[in-house]
């Protein structure tokens, strides 16, 4: 009983987390595998970002027509991104996800997004609870979407894992109970999260 009630514990903490909107058709063509490896998920989110270059692109070339030379700046520009990031290997993809306030538990978790999404589809998540292991790969049911108020195309979404392996959710436990750990210290010494304060 003393798990079960952990599993469901929800905690307001930034962790990194990455995520991606994957369409009803899409996901049951996409699979992810059940013990994905370093580069099945560098080459996953690496995607996103081959997507992002192609809407870059785009743009680029419709500047183009009122402004040849700032089009020719923002190429030269997203050459060399695109260079920089064909150097970065797994492990340095898994160390910059990006940190992000999270609603979190053993059961599922919540944040705000700043694009579309429907009810029907899923989200992959990339996490990173514990450094010194290997991040999460998971595909997750959308439980609820909320419209963020006076935001455009801006929602917090309530999101329920499909498949945690018994290790990953190990290690959302883990990261779940340390940060219990760490903010029970902080209400014991006040003085600890003052200074704290100061250097965020």
């Amino acid at each position: 009983m003393k798990n079960d009630q952990r599993l469901f514990f929800r905690i307001d903490v930034m962790m990194p987390c990455s995520y991606r909107i994957v369409h009803p058709d899409e996901a049951d063509n996409l699979v992810l595998p059940d013990t994905p490896d370093a580069k099945y998920i560098e080459e996953y989110f690496m995607k996103n970002l081959i997507e992002l270059d192609e809407q870059l692109n785009e743009i680029i070339s419709q500047i183009n027509l009122k402004s040849s030379l700032l089009a020719t700046a923002l190429m030269a520009m997203n050459s060399k991104i695109n260079f920089l990031m064909q150097t970065i290997n797994a492990d340095q993809l898994s160390r910059a996800i990006p940190q992000k306030l999270v609603n979190l538990s053993g059961g599922g978790i919540s944040f705000t997004i700043n694009e579309p999404v429907d009810i029907e589809d899923k989200i992959d998540l990339l996490l990173k609870p514990l450094e010194n292991e290997s991040p999460i790969l998971v595909r997750c049911n959308i439980v609820s979407i909320t419209p963020i108020a006076d935001e455009k195309n801006c929602f917090r979404v309530a999101l329920e894992y499909q498949k945690l392996s018994e290790e990953d959710r190990r290690k959302l436990l883990y990261f779940i109970q340390s940060k219990e750990i760490e903010f029970a210290q902080m209400e014991r010494n006040p003085a600890n999260k003052e200074m704290e304060d100061k250097t965020e």
